[in-house]
């Protein structure tokens, strides 16, 4: 990765993700930070991306969230940031898909679009 600064909000929150053979694992819902107790000066840090509908159902309404509950489940991924290896146009991953518990649901999705008739 490069030295210079990385706008978390900007080049990493809903980017799409790939894992280290380019399969899509969904986008990164939300990022897990680092900061000191009792307001030191210590910079904070990115830990972690989290990934799946429960990291952004917290900011549904409750009713939609119950709602989304049901039609797409609650799962998180933790990424750990130290398998994050690139960020660009997507955020690019250091190790397999499985190997972090990944794209299942985009594997799935991606097989039941591919039968669908588009003429």
């Amino acid at each position: 990765m490069t030295a210079r600064p990385i706008d978390l909000v900007r080049d990493v929150l809903d980017h799409a993700v790939v894992d280290s053979e380019g399969m899509p694992c969904g986008m990164v819902d939300d990022i897990e930070i680092d900061a000191a107790p009792g307001g030191s000066v210590r910079p904070l840090r990115a830990v972690a991306l989290l990934i799946g509908p429960g990291s952004w159902q917290q900011r549904l309404p409750r009713w939609a969230a119950r709602i989304a509950r049901r039609l797409v489940g609650d799962s998180i991924v933790r990424v750990p940031w130290s398998q994050v290896a690139k960020i660009g146009e997507r955020i690019e991953l250091s190790a397999p898909a499985a190997e972090l518990g990944l794209g299942g649901a985009d594997r799935r999705w991606s097989r039941l679009i591919a039968r669908l008739p588009l003429s």
